[in-house]
C-alpha cells in the first residue's frame, strides 16, 4: 500500500513549513534520481524496516514526550521538533557523504541540499526551542538523547547493511 502525502493537520502551515516541504520533496526526487544514476536497478530504501521503524518511533515518541510536558497533544510542536532532529541528523551525515563522494554530480547536488537544509532548519529549529523554553529548560536535552539513541539503533543496521555489501 502506498501513501505519498497525507496530512492531519488542523492548522495552517506557515510559509516556512510550506517552504520545507517543497524542498524535502526536491530532496526525496534528487536523491532518488542520484541512486538510479548510480545503479538503474534500485528499487527500495536501505535498511527499509529500520528507517520506518526510526522515523516512526521519533514521531510517536515525540508526541508522548510532549503530552508529558504540556499535558496534551500539540501537533505543530511534534512537527517543529521531529522536523528539527531530523533535520539535524541530516546535517550530520550529509556533509560526510559529500567529503567521501568522488562523483561531481553527487556533490553538487549535496551541496544545494546543505544549503536549503541550513536554511530553513535554523528557523525551524529557533521555533521549536521558543515552545519548549515555556515547559523546562532540560526538553531539549531529553528529546535529542531520545533521537540519539533511536539513530543508534538505525546506524547499526546501515553499518550492518554496508559492511554485506561490500
Amino acid at each position: 500500500r502506498f501513501v505519498f502525502l497525507r496530512t492531519k493537520a488542523r492548522w495552517h502551515p506557515q510559509v516556512e513549513i510550506l517552504e520545507h516541504f517543497a524542498d524535502e520533496s526536491r530532496h526525496a526526487l534528487a536523491f532518488k534520481k542520484l541512486a538510479l544514476s548510480v545503479d538503474p536497478q534500485v528499487s527500495d530504501y536501505l535498511c527499509r524496516d529500520e528507517a520506518i521503524k526510526y522515523f516512526q518511533s521519533l514521531d510517536y515518541g515525540i508526541k508522548a514526550r510532549i503530552r508529558e510536558l504540556t499535558g496534551a497533544d500539540d501537533e505543530f510542536l511534534n512537527y517543529l521538533l521531529t522536523t528539527t532532529l531530523i533535520e539535524r541528523r541530516a546535517m550530520k551525515l550529509y556533509p560526510l557523504y559529500r567529503e567521501i563522494s568522488r562523483n561531481p554530480v553527487v556533490i553538487a547536488e549535496l551541496d544545494r541540499v546543505i544549503s536549503e537544509e541550513t536554511s530553513h532548519r535554523v528557523p525551524l529549529e529557533a521555533l521549536a526551542r521558543e515552545r519548549l523554553r515555556a515547559f523546562s529548560e532540560s526538553s531539549w536535552e531529553s528529546v535529542q538523547a531520545f533521537e540519539d539513541a533511536l539513530f543508534e539503533n538505525f546506524a547499526a543496521a546501515l553499518a550492518s547493511t554496508l559492511k554485506q555489501a561490500i
